[in-house]
């Protein structure tokens, strides 16, 4: 399902060293993610999320502050997916540290589904702590719009939080297959923006995808996050750009102060061409 980056021909991915036809080699990193991303390629010299960030959202996920997201994912891809002996291969696009692609895959394998995972991210680093705690998946850096998979390889693609490319999911996707988009709802983080500041402004409804894109189910979640653990509050103000560009006195503020959130989510299944 891999495909080299730079020629996209088919990967060998039977040894450490990852080998396509034209001789382009990719090394296993000891943790088990490969690099794909190509040197020219890169925006920056460490693209994507920094690592301060990345260790917040992971400690945030680890305490499931977001979890009835998580569970809610789940259970919409159970009702769509029918039960078989086939397995499905289930990619996130923009992964971060793997927390999602984690807890839907171990759901939906305990339903009976028969699930092979991966994902990447841009952030060396976040593919890196996912592959170090998610060993059950693959994991690769690779950018969104560029994905290093062969076309209509996959039948269920994640998108949480992330930039991307529908050209790109349609490629990849087999005919049929599903996308899930999860974007912030209206009253996503509402008390936190209100600490922040003078006029917050509710998030905009997520763009409706065009043919031949068809829009199978959406569904709006919104429950509160307690922030009253420290490892929660911190990591939730830390993953969050609401308050990187505040005072530190500021910040020492809304941490004292802010005990709960409002997360609104709106989540959408989408169905590949046939």
């Amino acid at each position: 399902m891999w495909q080299c980056p730079l020629c996209q021909r088919a990967l060998d991915t039977q040894s450490k060293t990852w080998q396509c036809a034209g001789k382009h080699s990719f090394d296993r990193a000891k943790s088990g993610y490969v690099n794909l991303l190509p040197v020219q390629n890169k925006r920056s010299l460490q693209p994507g999320d920094d690592k301060p960030m990345l260790l917040a959202r992971r400690d945030f996920h680890q305490a499931q502050g977001y979890g009835p997201l998580m569970a809610h994912v789940s259970d919409l891809l159970t009702a769509q997916l029918p039960t078989s002996n086939d397995i499905y291969q289930l990619y996130e696009a923009g992964c971060g540290e793997g927390a999602y692609l984690s807890f839907i895959t171990h759901a939906l394998t305990q339903r009976g589904l028969h699930i092979s995972a991966a994902g990447n991210d841009i952030a060396k680093v976040g593919v890196e702590m996912a592959a170090k705690k998610h060993q059950q998946a693959q994991f690769v850096v690779a950018s969104n719009f560029s994905l290093p998979l062969t076309n209509h390889s996959q039948d269920v693609i994640l998108q949480v939080f992330a930039p991307g490319s529908t050209s790109e999911y349609a490629r990849v996707l087999r005919p049929g297959g599903l996308l899930v988009t999860v974007d912030p709802g209206p009253q996503h983080l509402t008390e936190l923006k209100a600490m922040v500041y003078d006029t917050p402004q509710q998030h905009s409804a997520p763009e409706l995808l065009v043919k031949p894109w068809t829009l199978r189910q959406q569904s709006d979640l919104q429950f509160g996050v307690d922030l009253t653990d420290e490892i929660t509050r911190h990591g939730l103000l830390k993953m969050t750009p609401y308050t990187w560009k505040v005072t530190a006195a500021r910040y020492q503020q809304i941490h004292q102060q802010l005990h709960s959130v409002t997360a609104d989510f709106v989540i959408r299944i989408w169905q590949a061409p046939l």
